[in-house]
């Protein structure tokens, strides 16, 4: 049975775990703390550290290359789910590259604003420290002021996705590919407060609605 490494709000986490339930491949689940890789490190021989990370026997996969999801392909080819057709292969990377940065990029920040307050002491403290690095010092606090601001950008972000769902089902297909579970995830660490809702978009709540409903999936991928 494989095992997923995660922290539970990571959009690249939520999409391989949507991938594994939707399709109803068993796994376990260890959710570990953002400073915690020792886990991950050993699984992989010190090849990676990152998040997800799935165990398969004695194999080890993460994330290591910008846009590569190593690890959802790596479900994708054992379980034969044809989640990357080649015929899709460069719609489904020009998607990718703009849910991952340009729609990630802001979702995150909301997120974070209300999680990373309410996260034990130490990952709190370790956390901030990561981001102040990457983003700069105090960036959290102004994610918090201009939370209202990037709700309302990252609603933006979502209208061209909703004009492409207008007249498809999911994002590429007749099923869902790997974009649509990319996109799943972004929104999902977007809306893993609580506090946030689905921007008011109806192609876009139509299908996030059949993501989230395994009897919708199974009808779309049996058909």
């Amino acid at each position: 049975m494989l095992t997923l490494i995660q922290f539970p709000w990571s959009p690249f986490c939520i999409t391989v775990q949507h991938i594994l339930e939707r399709n109803g491949i068993p796994f376990r689940l260890r959710n570990i703390p953002y400073h915690e890789r020792d886990s991950i490190i050993r699984a992989t021989k010190g090849r990676g550290h990152s998040v997800p990370c799935i165990i398969d026997g004695k194999r080890a996969v993460c994330d290591v290359t910008d846009f590569g999801q190593e690890v959802a392909r790596y479900v994708d080819r054992r379980y034969a789910m044809n989640l990357f057709p080649k015929e899709f292969e460069g719609l489904q990377l020009i998607l990718s590259r703009y849910i991952e940065n340009d729609l990630e990029m802001v979702g995150f920040k909301v997120n974070d604003s209300y999680v990373v307050p309410s996260r034990p002491l130490v990952e709190r403290v370790m956390l901030i420290r990561h981001k102040e690095r990457k983003f700069g010092r105090g960036c959290l606090q102004e994610w918090t002021s201009h939370r209202k601001y990037l709700t309302t950008q990252f609603a933006e972000l979502l209208i061209p996705i909703d004009n492409v769902l207008a007249s498809s089902p999911f994002l590429l297909s007749d099923r869902p590919l790997f974009v649509d579970y990319n996109l799943y995830g972004v929104i999902g660490n977007y809306l893993f407060n609580g506090k946030t809702k689905l921007p008011d978009l109806k192609h876009l709540r139509r299908w996030h609605h059949t993501m989230a409903d395994p009897a919708g999936l199974t009808r779309w991928t049996s058909a």
